[in-house]
């Protein structure tokens, strides 16, 4: 059995990119994790009118960690109209997975580390360590 259980969230275009890249480095160091594949994203607004089903909520509580690729959003007119058609019309109003994740999982910070590594050529300066905090809930990220 693995150490960890990780939900597996690639989402939208450039996401499962970036999800099989950080699955390269992840297998690389031999993390001892499941993998728990989980629904989010655009084509399950499209499909089924909730772009982070209840399912995958409840995966997210059951899990050690998550990692997350990207989501596609668009302003509700624009949304509505993807909808299946047996979808349509009946008052789905889209809502951004990230930010629901935010509030139910009171995720309110990001974490941006910034860091120069020896030998590396593309350093702008060889002392650079930092990490910025970015607030997640307020603002524009309050949804």
């Amino acid at each position: 059995m693995a150490q960890y259980k990780i939900a597996w969230l690639p989402g939208d275009g450039i996401g499962r990119d970036v999800m099989d890249a950080a699955r390269i480095v992840l297998d690389a160091i031999r993390l001892d994790a499941e993998y728990v594949p989980g629904d989010i994203g655009w084509e399950f607004w499209c499909a089924e009118g909730d772009a982070f089903p209840a399912r995958t909520i409840e995966l997210l509580k059951r899990v050690d960690a998550a990692m997350f690729g990207a989501i596609t959003s668009k302003p509700a007119w624009a949304a509505e109209a993807e909808l299946a058609s047996g979808l349509k019309g009946t008052g789905l109003v889209y809502r951004s997975p990230i930010v629901r994740m935010r509030q139910l999982f009171d995720l309110y910070v990001c974490l941006r580390p910034c860091k120069a590594y020896p030998g590396n050529p593309l350093n702008f300066r060889d002392t650079i360590d930092l990490v910025i905090f970015r607030e997640n809930t307020e603002d524009l990220y309050a949804g």
